[in-house]
């Protein structure tokens, strides 16, 4: 749906996940109502005691002549664990997305992935390297300092992406984001109207939740995010991506020889260099949650779709989704 924001009345709202709520204005309750409205659409009280969940996913990714194709899997342990698993499936020559051999995400202040100088290898020839505030393509040894920073940074990465996925699913940030919530307006389309919900954080998180005003569910998230740059490099050809994330993705071709690869990677490490001396520009990022299905008392949307300044990037197929599965803690050991 094509929405134009009609209106303009600001209120904010103090929101925590399945927590009483706490207001910032005593007398214009409208976020937080809407929202109430929209949770017990989706679930009520079973939502309310929600404190494990995971969701199972086939996700096809598109970017400029880059196909990929990844299961996906997504667990929750409420309030402050968020683990992302992506594991290639074909397409693409199996190209790692995420860094930290396709895990991300976090336990309370501290990061799942690995985050360390230099270079990492991933599976189908693809060479990962972390960036972000700080430069580690160099071959230099990051300081204590500078690590400390790739660590918050990947920390702020991951809660950044738990919540705009959370707000379409629950019609909540990720507790850890501490967000608040602003009734900015109404929007409209043929199809009908919507409420839009202006949601930010202390540590510079910014969405807006679009509402169904007929079914109370989440239509869509919509954001401002980095534009992923993609460069080829040399023949046969490798291709890197610098993507929205805090990582870089390496692609190399298979039929490389050991010489060719070499090259390619010291292609790559110029031009992710140079990459981070030049700030991505900004564009518009939408993201769609469609076919909402009933699952252990829970609404939860099969069908999820990104798309950047109007092109679709991202298809979700969600296979599976459990309601308080049991979760094994090892998984949200990490390593920093």
């Amino acid at each position: 749906m094509n929405y134009r924001v009609l209106g303009s009345v600001m209120a904010a709202a103090a929101i925590a996940f399945a927590q009483p709520v706490v207001y910032v204005a005593q007398e214009i309750n409208k976020a937080a109502d809407i929202i109430a409205t929209a949770r017990k659409a989706i679930g009520g009280g079973r939502l309310d005691a929600l404190k494990t969940f995971s969701v199972d996913a086939s996700v096809e990714r598109n970017l400029s002549n880059m196909r990929m194709a990844s299961d996906v899997e997504i667990v929750l342990d409420l309030p402050d664990k968020f683990l992302r698993q992506d594991t290639p499936s074909g397409g693409g020559g199996g190209m790692m997305i995420m860094a930290g051999g396709g895990v991300s995400g976090f336990n309370g202040d501290r990061p799942l992935q690995r985050i360390q100088g230099g270079t990492g290898g991933g599976p189908g020839g693809a060479v990962i390297r972390m960036t972000g505030p700080v430069s580690t393509t160099t071959g230099e040894k990051p300081t204590p300092e500078q690590l400390e920073q790739l660590s918050k940074a990947a920390v702020r990465t991951a809660r950044t992406e738990a919540s705009r996925l959370m707000l379409g699913w629950f019609a909540n940030a990720h507790p850890a984001a501490d967000a608040q919530y602003s009734y900015l307006g109404e929007a409209e389309s043929v199809e009908g109207k919507a409420y839009v919900i202006e949601v930010k954080n202390a540590d510079n998180f910014n969405a807006r939740l679009f509402i169904d005003q007929q079914s109370n569910l989440p239509l869509m998230v919509t954001y401002q995010g980095p534009q992923p740059r993609v460069m080829t490099m040399g023949n046969p050809s490798s291709t890197a991506m610098s993507g929205g994330g805090g990582h870089v993705v390496t692609q190399m071709n298979p039929s490389m020889t050991d010489e060719q690869r070499k090259k390619a990677q010291a292609d790559a490490e110029k031009q992710i260099q140079e990459m981070q001396r030049t700030p991505q520009p900004m564009v518009d990022y939408v993201v769609y949650f469609e076919e909402w299905k009933t699952v252990d008392g829970i609404k939860f949307p099969f069908k999820m779709r990104r798309a950047m300044a109007g092109t679709t990037t991202e298809e979700w197929t969600v296979n599976k989704v459990k309601v308080n599965p049991k979760v094994d803690s090892k998984r949200f050991a990490g390593e920093s």
